[in-house]
């Protein structure tokens, strides 16, 4: 993650249709011949947002700094059905509770109709450096990357009504019954948060050095995260402890959880050192810690949303223009 990206323009891609998502027409020019490439948004500039991405349905979400607008876009049909402009630039998208989430670099959050693609409600954060959106528990939830902070809003109030503290940087959220973990990408930290009482525990740091937690998933009742220079890691949720580290051959920021398996963009050691998102592979890693490659780039792939839906994963590399879909 970089905090620059929320400085700058972004845009949303939208996709909503019924049908197989194998049905999608392939497109020219994509880098990963595994994979089938949807045409999307291109252009995210020197800086990027890091969840641009979110799918339900036949329809993908996808954030297009550069261009300062939302569009939604058909997964079978392999186009684009809608645009929405906003007045600020969007850096984050989320799915949940009826409607589309979508985050502007002044920290205002929109709340969409999927359907009429316009916007509903306008909600003003009063956060320092918000970005990335989330949904669970009941709520929409907002990292303030430099507030030390994730704001809780409720989708039937359209309003803030928690405003909970957690370790520098907050960077990735999971939600799992009466639980909410986050980890931090400065301090490396995982967190748990009583989504009841909004009550949080410090668990553990999981990296140090140079290294930075940036990912989370639940899968087969563990955590498993991954970040900068480190490898991915099996995490026991109650007590933050190590229960396993898994060498996924490079190092892997995003994580999404599919088909009963975790499958981890991953990058070499001097593309870690940049902070650029460029990824070589794409690793599937069971639950028992087995690694294969399921997917090789052929040239420039850069990686600014992970997400699985349609039987699928999909990886969204707004540089290029291109939305991948791998069969999962």
């Amino acid at each position: 993650m970089r905090l620059a990206s929320i400085m700058l323009a972004g845009t949303l891609a939208i996709a909503a249709a019924a049908g197989s998502a194998s049905a999608a027409p392939r497109v020219a020019g994509g880098n990963v011949p595994q994979a089938r490439a949807l045409r999307a948004c291109a252009g995210a500039g020197a800086y990027w947002p890091t969840m641009t991405l979110a799918v339900r349905g036949s329809t993908a979400w996808v954030a297009c700094k550069e261009q300062e607008r939302i569009v939604r876009i058909s997964l079978p049909a392999g186009r684009r059905t809608a645009t929405v402009r906003l007045p600020g630039a969007v850096i984050a998208v989320a799915i949940g509770y009826g409607s589309v989430w979508a985050l502007d670099d002044r920290s205002t959050l929109y709340r969409i109709d999927p359907r009429s693609a316009r916007v509903k409600k306008q909600i003003a954060l009063g956060t320092a450096a918000a970005y990335n959106i989330w949904t669970g528990a009941g709520a929409v939830w907002v990292a303030d990357d430099q507030g030390a902070q994730v704001v809780r809003v409720s989708p039937s109030a359209n309003k803030v009504i928690a405003r909970i503290p957690v370790g520098d940087g907050p960077a990735d959220m999971v939600f799992a019954e009466k639980s909410a973990w986050v980890i931090t990408h400065r301090d490396s930290t995982l967190f748990r948060i009583d989504v009841a009482t909004n009550d949080v525990s410090r668990l553990a740091t999981v990296a140090g050095g140079d290294a930075a937690a940036e990912r989370l998933a639940l899968l087969g009742g563990s955590l498993w995260i991954t970040g900068r220079g480190m490898p991915l890691l099996e995490i026991d949720p109650a007590t933050g402890a190590t229960r396993r580290s898994v060498d996924i051959h490079g190092t892997g920021i995003d994580v999404v959880a599919a088909a009963k398996a975790l499958w981890v963009p991953v990058r070499t050691d001097a593309v870690d050192r940049t902070g650029f998102p460029t990824m070589v592979a794409v690793r599937r890693v069971t639950t028992l810690g087995e690694v294969t490659t399921v997917a090789t780039a052929t040239g420039r792939v850069d990686v600014h949303g992970l997400a699985s839906g349609l039987g699928s994963v999909w990886l969204a590399d707004n540089t290029s223009g291109f939305l991948y879909r791998l069969p999962a």
